[in-house]
């Protein structure tokens, strides 16, 4: 797996997840760079913003097709979506139900 798009992914997964409570606030943003760089998300969001939701579903399906990821891969980027869910303290309903939602999407 090329480090870089592993990067993007986990960065786009990341903003998808924040946003589905309609907010990214700042324990979630910081979550998002203790595992980025600024670049990488800033660059990532400014794509991501650009997007509705069935573009957002589309990008996460070829980033999975392209990446080629183990289950080991699929399960560590799940972790990483659940830890910045809990980043504001807060797991929202929401929250929960992407979460559901997402596995689905990620495991096939």
């Amino acid at each position: 797996m090329n480090p870089e798009y592993h990067k993007d992914f986990l960065t786009y997964l990341l903003l998808f997840a924040t946003h589905a409570d309609f907010e990214c606030d700042a324990d979630e943003r910081n979550y998002i760079l203790s595992k980025v760089d600024e670049e990488t998300l800033n660059r990532v969001d400014k794509i991501f913003q650009k997007q509705n939701d069935i573009q957002r579903l589309d990008r996460i399906r070829a980033y999975l097709k392209q990446g080629n990821y183990s289950e080991a891969e699929l399960d560590g980027l799940i972790k990483e979506v659940v830890a910045v869910c809990h980043a504001d303290g807060d797991y929202s309903t929401m929250e929960q139900n992407l979460m559901i939602w997402l596995k689905r999407i990620l495991k096939g």
